[in-house]
C-alpha cells in the first residue's frame, strides 16, 4: 500500500470534495479518484460516500481516518528529517488536556512552545482524562495531563501535583459562610457529582465506608460547567478544585468550602505515549518548558495545588529506546 494514497485519503476526508481535494494536492480529479478506488479495492471496503455537496466518510472510512491520521504525520516528518538532516530536526507534539486544565494553562503552553520551538508542529487536544488515556495508549496523542486516572501500563505517568476538592456552593447558602465541613456532614446535602471520574467516585465510596455513611447524590454530571450552572440554580452542591470555578468566585457567584475528616483530593499526573519518535533532546526541552509553566501557574496562585515534584530534578522520565 502507498503511503501517498493514505495521504490522498486524509486530504479528501479533510476537504470532504474530490474536487476541493484535487485543487490542494494539484493532482487532476480523474487520477485522484482513481488512486481512492484502486485503495478501495486494496482495503476490500467502501471509504466514501457520495452526497450532493461532496464526499462523505463511510464508518469504514471515519475508523481508517482516526486510525492512521497520527501515524501518517509522524512518518511524514520523519522521512522529511531523514532527507535534510543537517538542518534542525522537526518534531510533532499532541498534547492532550482535560478542560479545566485548558483554560487554566492552556493558553501558557501555546504561547511558550511556539516562542521556544519555531520546528515544533504542536496540535493541542481537548478531553476528559479517560478518553486521553486511550488515545495515549493509542500512540494518538503524544503526551497528556491526566486527572485522577492510571493510563495503560505500557503509557510513562507520574504524579506531578495534587489539589483539595472543595464543596462548591450558592452564596446565599447558610452553609456557604462556613470554614469547612465535615465529610460526615454531607449526607445531609444535596450532591452534585462526576459520573465518569473513577478516581473520585472511588475515594468517595471508601470514605463513606469508613464513616459508615451513605451521600445523596441527586446528580452525576461529568463537565464542571454544566455542575456550576445546576449549583448557581441551587439544585445542589458539586465537589470540584477550587481552579475550576476560581473566576464564579472573583465575582461572587460560587463559594468553595474545604472538606475535613477527610479531605478530598485530586492528583494530576503526566503521560507520555510510548515510543514517541522525537530525539532525546527536543524531549528533554519540550518537557522542561511544559513543567516550567506549569509549576508557574501553581506557585503564582492562578492554579492552588501542591506541587510534587522537584522542578530542579526533571530529567528524561522515559527509558531512551522508549521514544
Amino acid at each position: 500500500m502507498e503511503l501517498r494514497r493514505l495521504r490522498y485519503f486524509l486530504r479528501i476526508a479533510a476537504e470532504g470534495s474530490l474536487g476541493k481535494a484535487s485543487n490542494a494536492l494539484g493532482i487532476a480529479q480523474p487520477a485522484l479518484g482513481r488512486q481512492i478506488q484502486m485503495l478501495e479495492s486494496e482495503l476490500g471496503v467502501k471509504l466514501f460516500q457520495r452526497v450532493p455537496k461532496g464526499m462523505r466518510l463511510t464508518e469504514e472510512g471515519e475508523y481508517l481516518k482516526q486510525a492512521i491520521e497520527h501515524p501518517v504525520e509522524q512518518v511524514s516528518i520523519a522521512l522529511r528529517n531523514v532527507r535534510t538532516h543537517a538542518v534542525p530536526v522537526e518534531a510533532s507534539l499532541v498534547l492532550g488536556l482535560p478542560p479545566v486544565i485548558v483554560q487554566v494553562l492552556g493558553p501558557r503552553l501555546v504561547s511558550r512552545l511556539q516562542r521556544d520551538f519555531p520546528n515544533l508542529k504542536l496540535k493541542v487536544v481537548e478531553g476528559d482524562s479517560g478518553k486521553l488515556a486511550a488515545e495515549l495508549a493509542g500512540g494518538v496523542v503524544d503526551m497528556a495531563l491526566l486527572i485522577g486516572i492510571f493510563p495503560a501500563d505500557k503509557v510513562f505517568h507520574a504524579e506531578i501535583m495534587s489539589e483539595s476538592l472543595l464543596l462548591v456552593s450558592p452564596p446565599q447558602s447558610p452553609i456557604a459562610k462556613r470554614s469547612h465541613v465535615a465529610f460526615s456532614e454531607l449526607p445531609a446535602l444535596p450532591l452534585i457529582v462526576p459520573g465518569t471520574q473513577a478516581n473520585l467516585r472511588t475515594q468517595l465510596a471508601k470514605a463513606e465506608l469508613a464513616a459508615g455513611i451513605s451521600l445523596n447524590i441527586i446528580l452525576e454530571i461529568d463537565s464542571s460547567e454544566l455542575a456550576k450552572q445546576a449549583v448557581s440554580a441551587e439544585l445542589g452542591y458539586a465537589i470540584l478544585p477550587a481552579v475550576a470555578f476560581k473566576a464564579e468566585t472573583e465575582r461572587g457567584e460560587l463559594v468553595g468550602i474545604p472538606i475535613i475528616d477527610p479531605e478530598i483530593s485530586q492528583v494530576i499526573r503526566l503521560a507520555v505515549r510510548p515510543h514517541w519518535p522525537v530525539p532525546r533532546a527536543t524531549y528533554d526541552a519540550v518537557e522542561r518548558a511544559i513543567f516550567e509553566e506549569w509549576f508557574a501557574a501553581v506557585s503564582s496562585g492562578e492554579w492552588p495545588a501542591k506541587w510534587l515534584i522537584d522542578l530542579d530534578g526533571i530529567g528524561r522520565p522515559v527509558a531512551d529506546d522508549a521514544v
